[in-house]
């Protein structure tokens, strides 16, 4: 599904992956952890091409999008909702929702069943369609955030720290349904967080960045029980 192979990207002249390698198999969840600074959102910028790769590549579902824009990059079947919820402030959630499904050119009728299709994934959002977005609550955007990704119909669905800012009860909620979106929509997801409690209960596979590079990389269970020296970074 995703293949990242000796990445290296930064700011300026500066290097902050430095070497990154990890694969997200069909139907997988990777959750990528670190403290801050590790590179975590610089993760996230180069998949998505708003940072460019220096070195290495990265291959989405055998097509290498390495050297891709962002918005052909959403084509190929990435999407992304970023820790700052990137949504549209003024606009209303069901105009959200029809935006975050446009960059894939889809019909009407296209768009209509998978609004269907996002709002029982996101129920709360069915009596909001109507409201701006800056009306609504923190976790409510969260959700609006992760909606219009889904939109978007993507093979791979990158959760840019979900839960930083939410309530434990809409923390856990977002990790439930994070969970359920693998099930429900057959998609792989790169979980980017620093809940390790919670991003290690539903992943299939964890990865750990340090100043750039992987110290990590394998099962959950592997982390919880034997690396003991790791789990006591967090």
């Amino acid at each position: 599904m995703l293949a990242v192979e000796s990445l290296v990207s930064g700011y300026g002249a500066d290097p902050i992956l430095r070497g990154v390698s990890f694969t997200i198999p069909e139907r997988s969840i990777l959750a990528v952890l670190g403290h801050n600074g590790a590179g975590k959102s610089s993760l996230v910028r180069a998949l998505v091409g708003l940072i460019p790769a220096w070195e290495g590549r990265i291959v989405l579902d055998g097509r290498d999008v390495t050297h891709e824009g962002a918005a052909q990059r959403v084509r190929s079947g990435l999407a992304v909702s970023f820790q700052d919820d990137a949504v549209f402030p003024t606009l209303s959630v069901d105009t959200n929702l029809s935006l975050g499904a446009h960059v894939r050119g889809r019909d009407a009728a296209w768009v209509g069943q998978r609004r269907e299709q996002t709002l029982e994934t996101f129920p709360k959002l069915k009596g909001l369609l109507a409201q701006p977005a800056y009306a609504l609550s923190g976790g409510e955007r969260r959700m609006l955030s992760i909606a219009m990704a889904l939109m978007s119909d993507p093979k791979l669905l990158v959760l840019d720290e979900p839960s930083t800012g939410l309530s434990p009860a809409m923390t856990a909620f977002v990790f439930d349904t994070v969970a359920g979106i693998r099930e429900a929509f057959g998609k792989s997801v790169l979980l980017i967080e620093q809940n390790v409690r919670h991003a290690l209960e539903i992943a299939d596979h964890a990865v750990i960045l340090k100043t750039g590079t992987v110290i990590f990389d394998g099962a959950p269970a592997v982390l919880a029980q034997e690396a003991t020296e790791l789990v006591s970074m967090f």
